[in-house]
């Protein structure tokens, strides 16, 4: 089999056995909708709910050579250049981070790696395809430019709920890297990485450790067990967190450890239906829970794993 043949076949293997469904109809997206508080600020989803091959069609006007579930690589930086191709990646901090973490240490060896899709790490988690993580990082990144630039002495916070791999995690780390190498954004910060599944947690620290050691070593990035329903109220507030996994609902303990300003990318809806990632973004602080304190803004239909309770 040559080397497209192989990248082909494990692109329509992973598709059929991790997202059977991935276009989602104009009846979805009435059904996404149901889970999202109705606020003034709420940006309803399009019809039909845009999945990520339709995104980034239609951003490009047609003019895509490559699109996501297609930019498979040899290495690292291949696969990566083809997401920026693709206009999947068009900020210059995520191109590099992605590039400066080998996804060979996560996804469980250099078979597979380098393809655009999810690949499963056990405990039925996956690692999302590479064209996912480059979407997270893309919308998380103008958030996480502006709170450095706007506050150049104060310490950037993300969240990474659901850590699974630890990809995002050890990339979010490399941004906001405390180490000698020092961070791609111009402001250093910590991460906190936090799963439901012990197994899990061992599985990030072994892979971090692999080539990304010194994340720990500077103090850049922790990892613990924990509920991601709940986060870490005690690390917050978050510039930025990023959910890995599928909620029923918006979980409101995360979405008040937002700092003011800050932005949180989460899929919502249930497991094994139709979902969608969302963007929250904390525009002001009440005392109590109030959904007026944000702008929700869904971005594209997805499938992921459910978010797990302990």
């Amino acid at each position: 089999m040559t080397t497209h043949s192989a990248y082909k076949a494990a692109t329509i293997l992973s598709f059929l056995q991790v997202f059977p469904t991935l276009l989602i109809s104009a009846s979805a997206s009435t059904q996404a909708a149901s889970f999202v508080p109705h606020n003034p600020y709420y940006e309803p989803p399009p019809s039909p709910v845009q999945s990520s091959i339709d995104r980034v069609q239609s951003n490009k006007r047609g003019e895509v050579k490559m699109r996501a579930w297609t930019c498979h690589g040899r290495t690292q930086k291949e696969m990566v250049d083809k997401l920026a191709s693709a206009g999947i990646i068009k900020h210059k901090p995520t191109q590099e981070v992605m590039t400066k973490v080998d996804r060979a240490n996560y996804a469980g060896g250099r078979s597979g790696a380098y393809v655009d899709s999810p690949q499963p790490i056990g405990y039925g988690q996956t690692i999302s395809a590479p064209h996912m993580h480059a979407h997270a990082c893309e919308e998380l990144m103008p958030t996480l430019q502006k709170a450095a630039q706007d506050h150049p002495d104060k310490e950037l916070k993300i969240l990474d709920v659901g850590c699974g791999s630890g990809y995002l995690t050890a990339c979010f780390g490399r941004l906001v890297d405390r180490g000698p190498n020092g961070p791609i954004l111009p402001v250093k910060g910590r991460v906190y990485g936090i799963d439901a599944w012990s197994e899990l947690v061992d599985f990030s620290r072994a892979n971090i450790m692999k080539e990304d050691s010194d994340l720990f070593d500077s103090g850049t990035v922790s990892l613990q067990y924990g509920d991601g329903w709940d986060g870490l109220p005690d690390a917050g507030p978050f510039n930025a967190i990023h959910v890995g996994a599928a909620a029923a609902t918006f979980p409101k303990p995360l979405m008040q450890q937002l700092a003011v300003g800050g932005v949180m990318v989460i899929p919502v809806g249930p497991d094994g239906g139709y979902q969608s990632l969302y963007k929250v973004q904390k525009i002001k602080d009440s005392p109590k829970f109030d959904e007026d304190d944000y702008v929700i803004k869904n971005l594209l239909g997805v499938r992921y794993v459910p978010l797990f309770h302990p």
